[in-house]
């Protein structure tokens, strides 16, 4: 159900991925799937994916998928896949989120306690975990997209932390604070526009 309402806020395109072609517990996972989006979700279009081939996919033509479902293990290593989509594990927000309570917003990278206190951690994920928490769980899609958009800002002005920063792409080198920072300062200049 947390998928269904997920997709539905977004494209209104879901993508569970099993392995019902091997697996017992998969055939009753798409069988679940099916039932309750059919079901409580008409207007979200539903597409079943074998893990294996979910996994190409994603590398091959990421923008065909808006919204995956899948179990746990499944879930682990397609998102490391895709961190990679975007250059790092630091670009990558993530959502644990339950039909009851609040969710569990965090980078997908966690807290990087190798790099703590060294002002290298990449402060992108959380703040875009920070969005998916105001559009998910706190119903603020105006917040969640100028967080959004203020990333994608800092990122334009050619701002990168060590993780994403390459040699000779013209990018400056930034810590994590002055990262964080240039964010602020992009929201600041946001809010002034406003009033």
């Amino acid at each position: 159900r947390v998928a269904g309402d997920v997709a539905s806020k977004r494209g209104s395109k879901l993508c569970s991925v099993d392995k019902a072609n091997v697996l017992d517990v998969s055939q009753l996972w798409r069988e679940v799937v099916t039932d309750v989006i059919t079901k409580d979700f008409p207007g979200v279009e539903l597409s079943h994916m074998y893990v294996d081939n979910a996994a190409m996919q994603l590398i091959r033509w990421p923008k065909q998928f808006d919204t995956i479902v899948c179990g746990n293990i499944f879930g682990d290593i397609l998102s490391d896949e895709a961190s990679m989509l975007v250059g790092s594990l630091g670009m990558l927000p993530s959502a644990s989120i339950g039909e009851s309570g609040p969710g569990v917003f965090e980078p997908c990278h966690g807290s990087a306690p190798d790099i703590a206190g060294e002002d290298k951690a990449n402060p992108l994920a959380m703040i875009l975990s920070a969005a998916m928490m105001l559009q998910y769980d706190l119903d603020r899609p105006e917040e969640a997209k100028m967080l959004e958009d203020a990333v994608e800002a800092v990122l334009d002005q050619k701002l990168r932390t060590p993780d994403i920063k390459q040699d000779n792409d013209g990018c400056k080198l930034v810590g994590c604070k002055e990262m964080g920072e240039a964010v602020a300062s992009v929201i600041m200049a946001m809010e002034e526009i406003k009033v």
